[in-house]
């Protein structure tokens, strides 16, 4: 029974954290977002120190564009056997707010500088207190502040290369209810509490470099950005045991002191990943621009934790695959002052069935998007809507239960976003 409550834990905390670290953002733009995220071929404001840091010597001026993403996900989860009984959990309602937030100058005719914040990698999924996986996850949240000084420089007229490092540091809060019971499917196990681990990593570095080329009517782009190791030392992990329980003995299965309050460490990598795309202006009005994304989570092989108590140090293996995005977006100017704008996003999941949980049911998505640009001068209004299609992904292939933990089930995501960024050219 020691065992088994040991490796509860243990398969929670690794779990979650690799899977918190799949969950990538890329809407850091009002206009960038309503294109689908297709912005690595063409400069056309601040964002552009996140979508491709060599726009930036395109760029005239002095200039701020910032702003922010309001997500609202939900999740439904129905058991496969069914697991307790055959309600339909959903998680509860939230939203959170990724934001993008740029300043750039042009200092020379061909150098151009800037810095940006964006949150790139995050996730949150809090489900209920009677949800049927407390035990494997209750509620996972991760964000992760990347700052970004860039500089940009002209070669030619008509073709760029910027980059510059990335200052990242990230913010995890993980809670589960804990079980005793040994047994295959930890989840069915006997409840004798709570445990939360929160944690700030240190400050890490990483890099990005990239290059544009662009014509009046042509436009490519080629974006490189570093992998970011992100160490987690003295992270608090918090254990909560209920005071009333009917389990005859239950001091004397628990090994003594291995549940208390305990710092633990741990290590989250973020993927390098590739970004390359094309812009063509079809007519004076209107243009679309078709990008290729390709991300190196085969990294994720397995994750190490090392807690005070030695006994409950453990490797967890997770074995994502890499992974790729298509992105197509398209503007039209109905007027100098007003812009339109679509997208499409095919985003493939790196997740193996096995590591689908309530941590994060990820499943390959169909992303549709639209907005609109209003120019007031000096002043630039983007605004803009996304519909996140996860579709239904279940932990069952062929009448056999994959995941990990046992909790197996069909789980149905989508999620909805508005966005809005403000610009101003000084």
């Amino acid at each position: 029974m020691r065992k088994g409550l040991i490796l509860l834990w243990l398969s929670f905390l690794g779990a979650s954290s690799l899977q918190a670290s799949g969950f990538n953002l890329y809407e850091f733009g009002g206009r960038g977002s309503a294109m689908g995220g297709a912005m690595v071929a063409r400069a056309w404001d601040g964002s552009t120190i996140f979508y491709n840091p060599a726009g930036l010597a395109f760029l005239q001026g002095t200039q701020f564009y910032g702003g922010t993403t309001l997500i609202f996900p939900n999740t439904r989860f129905v058991g496969a056997f069914p697991i307790y009984d055959s309600q339909v959990h959903k998680t509860k309602y939230a939203y959170f707010t990724p934001i993008g937030a740029y300043f750039s100058h042009k200092f020379t005719e061909k150098l151009g500088a800037g810095i940006g914040v964006t949150n790139p990698f995050g996730l949150g999924v809090e489900w209920h207190d009677s949800f049927s996986g407390r035990t494997v996850s209750r509620n996972s949240q991760l964000q992760s502040f990347y700052i970004s000084p860039v500089v940009a420089y002209q070669i030619t007229p008509n073709l760029s290369i910027g980059g510059g490092p990335d200052f990242v540091l990230t913010k995890v809060t993980l809670e589960k209810s804990v079980t005793m019971f040994d047994v295959p499917e930890a989840w069915k196990g006997y409840e004798i509490g709570e445990v939360a681990l929160t944690g700030t990593s240190k400050l890490a570095l990483g890099f990005t470099a990239s290059a544009m080329y662009r014509t009046e009517k042509l436009g490519l782009g080629f974006l490189y950005r570093h992998s970011i190791h992100n160490e987690f030392n003295d992270g608090d992990a918090d254990f909560t045991l209920y005071d009333e329980l009917s389990v005859p003995n239950l001091a004397a299965l628990i090994p003594q002191n291995t549940l208390r309050d305990q710092k633990a460490n741990t290590a989250i990598d973020f993927p390098n990943f590739l970004s390359t795309g094309v812009y063509y202006k079809f007519t004076k009005k209107f243009g679309v621009e078709a990008d290729y994304m390709w991300f190196n989570w085969s990294v994720f092989k397995e994750i190490k934790l090392d807690f005070v108590e030695d006994m409950l140090d453990q490797t967890i293996t997770e074995n994502y695959g890499d992974s790729w995005q298509f992105r197509l977006g398209a503007h039209y100017e109905v007027t100098d002052a007003l812009s339109l704008r679509a997208g499409y996003v095919y985003d493939k999941t790196p997740q193996p069935v096995d590591s689908v949980s309530p941590l994060l049911p990820d499943n390959t998505r169909n992303d549709f998007t639209f907005g609109f640009g209003y120019n007031f001068g000096a002043l630039q209004l983007d605004l803009g809507y996304m519909l996140v299609d996860f579709g239904e992904r279940s932990t069952v292939e062929n009448g056999v239960g994959k995941n990990r933990d046992g909790f197996n089930g069909a789980y149905n995501s989508r999620a909805d976003l508005i966005y809005g960024s403000v610009g101003i050219n000084f």
